[in-house]
């Protein structure tokens, strides 16, 4: 206690620990999104996104008008026999361990599906819809395996009925289930019908056929909430996605093979446009969607406050450090060595800090019983993280500005202060 005295007795110690406080309140208020986003972004997406690549495939064929009767004309129309062709050229390159047509944007390339409400009694969760075509190998291929005994993951996409058959995730299974035993349940799922000149509800029921683990389909999915669902095939040009073998580089297979997938892999309707790293299109979709311009903006807003940082409080440091010169040199002269000198600084830097940011996480605290603490949406009762905990979530980003604050004021503090300390006695006593 009396050696906080002698430190806030000060003048300078004040308007440091004034400053302190200031920039905990800050960085407070600019790390908090920061870090829970960052931790929602780096949360393991389910399969191997350096593993997984989708082929474009592109129509070859300008499609003419339709018809009166509102047919393509079938003479410029793609056979599903090409673009089964083509996978089955895939499936044959010495790198592809496995792959399969998609029938819509693959998980990992952007947003999928469509979202509706799933009822099992009185509970509800949102859930994205994916859909499959039977027989495919999408489940093998994403390396996503079955948590239902009876379904092996070979014969995940077996057996399917069109719009009737669904395969939860696990954290979704939870959600509306309290288990993943889940298989042969039934499960109402609600949305919006636009048809009509009316909007109604529209209620669909479907049969659970397995569950499989969580997966991700996008950086800011926190919830997992994908509803596989079994559709009646491909689509027109539907995308092929494969994955490698583990001794296999994604990068180094595009940049030897792409020319020659353009080149082999092209029938009389469709040919492959592009190859895609499931990695490449998850980093640009967490850069385009709002969450990754929110942590660029919070990026420099940090940045601003860092350079804040370091040339208010590092100054004010400086001065403070410099000042006591003169006290250092008459501690040297009754006998203190130069290790004693220097502890004593760093000690009284550190309880300096400790006290402001702890004022400062105070302050702020105020702030966030009355508005609370930054969290992301998430409709999945069963899928709880750190920062859903007010306490934990307050603790844990305490403790990131405290020591962020701690370092910088200590490295602020030891330079000058050891060169205070090596300096002759005789010296800094002349100084002052």
């Amino acid at each position: 206690m009396k050696q906080l005295k002698d430190i806030f007795g000060r003048k300078t110690s004040i308007w440091l620990s004034l400053s302190l406080i200031l920039v905990t309140i800050a960085l407070w208020w600019t790390f908090d999104p920061m870090i829970v986003n960052t931790y929602v972004m780096r949360l393991p997406v389910g399969y191997d996104l350096d593993r997984i690549v989708k082929l474009e495939v592109a129509s070859s064929v300008a499609v003419r008008e339709i018809g009166s009767n509102g047919i393509v004309p079938t003479d410029d129309w793609f056979h599903d026999s090409e673009e089964q062709l083509m996978l089955s050229r895939v499936q044959e390159l010495p790198e592809v361990e496995q792959a399969y047509r998609a029938t819509s944007t693959p998980l990992g390339f952007g947003m999928v599906g469509s979202n509706s409400w799933f009822y099992h009694d009185a509970d509800s969760v949102l859930g994205w819809k994916y859909g499959f075509s039977p027989d495919s190998r999408m489940f093998e291929v994403y390396g996503m395996h079955s948590l239902t005994p009876s379904v092996p993951t070979s014969e995940l996409t077996h057996d399917c009925n069109q719009d009737e058959s669904i395969i939860l995730t696990r954290s979704f299974a939870l959600a509306v289930f309290g288990t993943i035993d889940v298989a042969g349940r039934r499960l109402r799922s609600q949305k919006l019908d636009y048809s009509s000149d009316k909007i109604t509800w529209v209620d669909t029921w479907y049969r659970v056929r397995a569950v499989v683990e969580d997966v991700r389909y996008a950086p800011y999915d926190r919830d997992m909430n994908i509803v596989f669902t079994c559709t009646s095939g491909d689509g027109d040009c539907a995308p092929i996605v494969l994955r490698l073998r583990e001794d296999c580089d994604a990068r180094r297979f595009i940049s030897e093979n792409e020319g020659e997938l353009q080149r082999d892999l092209i029938t009389e309707h469709r040919y492959i446009r592009s190859a895609v790293i499931a990695r490449d299109a998850f980093d640009l979709t967490m850069k385009q969607t709002g969450l990754g311009r929110q942590m660029r903006h919070g990026s420099l807003i940090a940045a601003f406050f860092a350079i804040n940082l370091a040339f208010g409080v590092f100054g004010t440091l400086l001065m403070y450090t410099r000042e006591r010169r003169e006290e250092a040199g008459v501690r040297r002269a009754f006998g203190a060595t130069k290790w004693s000198v220097f502890c004593g600084f760093i000690r009284e830097a550190w309880l300096l800090t400790t006290v402001s940011v702890v004022i400062g996480c105070i302050i702020y605290f105020q702030y966030t019983s009355a508005h609370g603490l930054y969290e992301l949406l998430g409709h999945n009762p069963a899928v709880r993280y750190w920062f859903d905990d007010f306490g934990t979530h307050f603790l844990v980003v305490s403790v990131i500005v405290y020591l962020i604050i701690l370092c910088a004021v200590l490295i602020a503090t030891a330079i000058p202060a050891w060169r205070i300390c090596r300096s002759e006695i005789t010296v800094a006593l002349k100084d002052e």
